[in-house]
């Protein structure tokens, strides 16, 4: 991994840690999540960090997972064994659970496209100030990769049952009106106040004691662990292998996996995109 495609710098008692490839939409690789969890872990040891911000640097947050080997994905799982899935899974979901779990409070500022792991980055943030312009979703829904196994506990217990399953079984595209509406964002702003909205934020958390945050964080970790989030990342990786590798397409049905084996990544997700097109999905 290139040395500034995570970028960590640090203003007094507030972090900042931005993803950094914005020729791809900062496009999310395994190292870029090592690299996360390292920041955190530099700002929870700095006693004068009260907050992190967690940004994307260009014209939108972040596009998701980088897609662009399905295999190397899945740890080459289908050349070498379900037990590669399992290991790179395992890796993706603890870091999920390190950012939830921070000892400092997590703002992601959004703006532009926020897909896939980029929702999921920003779900496991404790706040979120986002643009108006922002869009959300969970596109690998459409092609059957159950990658969303471990939201539904968070999903569920911030929105209701039947929003979630609507969420995470479709895929379909909302947009920030929508998130702020299902209360899964704290602020939407234009574009030209995001920075502003951001200041305001982690400037209250600053003014807040040490002692105060860390009690905060370790009520809000006792909550999470009582609502059975905490307990919602083990399953994922161990499920999820077992539905990508045992999911098998029927003629009529898209396979989004043979198909970029076929014609590469965007003839595979040209034709997925004509497949779910439409008002309803929002694509």
């Amino acid at each position: 991994m290139a040395d500034n495609q995570v970028v960590y710098e640090s203003d007094g008692a507030v972090a900042s840690i931005t993803l950094n490839r914005p020729e791809v939409f900062n496009a999310l690789t395994d190292e870029m999540f090592d690299q996360i969890v390292a920041f955190v872990r530099q700002a929870e040891a700095d006693d004068d960090v009260k907050c992190i911000v967690l940004a994307g640097a260009g014209r939108g947050f972040t596009a998701g997972f980088d897609l662009s080997s399905p295999d190397d994905f899945y740890g080459g799982a289908e050349t070498k064994g379900g037990r590669f899935a399992v290991a790179g899974l395992r890796r993706r979901a603890w870091v999920m659970r390190d950012l939830l779990y921070s000892a400092k409070p997590i703002v992601a500022r959004v703006h532009g496209p926020c897909i896939g792991a980029g929702l999921y980055l920003m779900l496991v943030s404790d706040f979120a100030v986002v643009t108006d312009d922002a869009t959300f979703g969970l596109p690998e829904e459409r092609f059957g990769s159950a990658g969303t196994s471990w939201l539904y506990p968070m999903l569920a217990s911030q929105i209701g049952l039947k929003r979630a399953n609507e969420l995470v079984v479709t895929g379909r595209k909302f947009d920030a009106a929508e998130a702020e509406r299902l209360g899964l964002v704290n602020r939407v702003v234009p574009s030209e106040d995001l920075d502003e909205a951001v200041a305001q934020l982690t400037g209250a958390l600053a003014s807040l004691p040490r002692d105060g945050i860390a009690t905060g964080r370790t009520v809000a970790h006792m909550a999470y662990d009582i609502l059975g989030i905490g307990q919602s990342f083990t399953p994922h990786y161990g499920v999820h292998p077992l539905f990508v590798m045992g999911t098998r397409r029927g003629p009529d049905e898209f396979d989004f996996h043979g198909t970029s084996r076929e014609k590469g990544m965007k003839g595979a997700l040209a034709e997925r995109d004509e497949r779910f097109g439409g008002d309803y999905w929002g694509w």
